[in-house]
Order: structure tokens, then sequence, then C-alpha cells
């Protein structure tokens, strides 16, 4: 199972993030129900995102991503010697990591599935970030061939992502006032500030 689709590299629209926000933007595709590649560039990252009728199926970031191998150890579905393993395996196939890990029996297909859909969801999050840079929406272009999908509403991922956003602003926003009450000096009782 994978996805195919005839390429067209028709650009259907562009512009800056700094101007139109990309949570903005991930209405816009996922109410219109687009259907193509979103290509958008950072001073210090890009990313893509495949989306069918505003459903995101597929997307990675050029830096910065967690590999597949190091997020699967790190939730403790594999050790590190099973991922060496699988490495070493893979350089000498045509099959991505996760296959061989299935194949091995290191790991179950469904736990797979589980951990590159979490995978694809931070990529869509950390996206969500991003307050400068371009974007680009080519119609109908679908490059890569993947076996797992995600299949999530866009506009639900971005008001989930959105939401996180701000519990991670309002965490930040508590510490610095603890930090801040922790800093001042109690008043005496008999201060002759009374």
């Amino acid at each position: 199972m994978g996805i195919k689709y005839k390429q067209k590299n028709a650009i259907a629209f562009q512009g800056d993030l700094s101007v139109v926000t990309i949570e903005n933007l991930m209405q816009l595709i996922g109410h219109a129900g687009l259907y193509g590649e979103l290509q958008l560039e950072t001073p210090t990252n890009s990313a893509v995102l495949f989306v069918q009728n505003g459903i995101l199926i597929y997307g990675h970031l050029e830096n910065n991503q967690m590999k597949i191998g190091q997020r699967l150890i790190e939730e403790n579905y594999i050790t590190n010697e099973q991922l060496l393993n699988a490495l070493s395996l893979c350089r000498t196939s045509s099959s991505r990591i996760g296959k061989i890990l299935v194949e091995e029996k290191y790991l179950r297909q469904e736990d797979l599935v589980e951990v590159y859909k979490k995978q694809v969801k931070a990529v869509f999050f950390e996206i969500l970030s991003w307050q400068t840079g371009s974007f680009s929406f080519f119609v109908k272009k679908i490059s890569k061939s993947e076996d797992i999908l995600l299949y999530e509403r866009i506009d639900y991922l971005t008001l989930e992502g959105v939401l996180r956003v701000d519990e991670l602003a309002s965490t930040n926003d508590d510490a610095e006032l603890d930090s801040i009450s922790l800093d001042m000096e109690p008043v005496a009782e008999n201060s002759s500030l009374r």
C-alpha cells in the first residue's frame, strides 16, 4: 500500500509566513479540501506536508527531526543493539528501517504505525511554531511512496497544536511568575511601611 499520484508541478499559491500565519494557511488547506504538496522554508529549516482533501497524510522536516529509530528507542520499543543490527541490514537491502525492524521481529507493525504517526504529528506541531519563511502549495503533487500514512484532518491537528502552544506558553508564564515571587524578599511584620 503506497501513495503514488500523477505529479503536476503547478503552484496553486505561495506566500510569506510573516504575512499569512501558519494557522491561517492550515485552515485554508483543511477547509478547502486541498490535495497536493505544501513546501515550507524558513532560514533554519524546511518541511514538506502531503495532503489529500484537507487530510494530512505525510510530512517531514529537513533538519532537526528525530529519526524513527531514535524515537523507537526513546519510547522503549526497541534496544540500541536492535537498531544497530537493523541499520546494518538496511545498508545491504532496499528496505526501510521500520520494515526491517518488523521483519526481524524486533517490533510489531502496529507499534511502528503508532510511533510513525506520532512522528508526523510532531512535524506538524513543529511547523505551527514557524512565524517567518515562505510557502508554496503544489496541486496534486505527491512525490513520496509511503507505506504508513497518517490520515488526520488538518483543522483538528491545527487546533490541537495551537492548544499545545498555548499550554506551553501558560506553563512558561507560570514558571516566570514563580521565579519572580521567589526572588522577592518577604516583608517583615513590624515593617515601618504600614
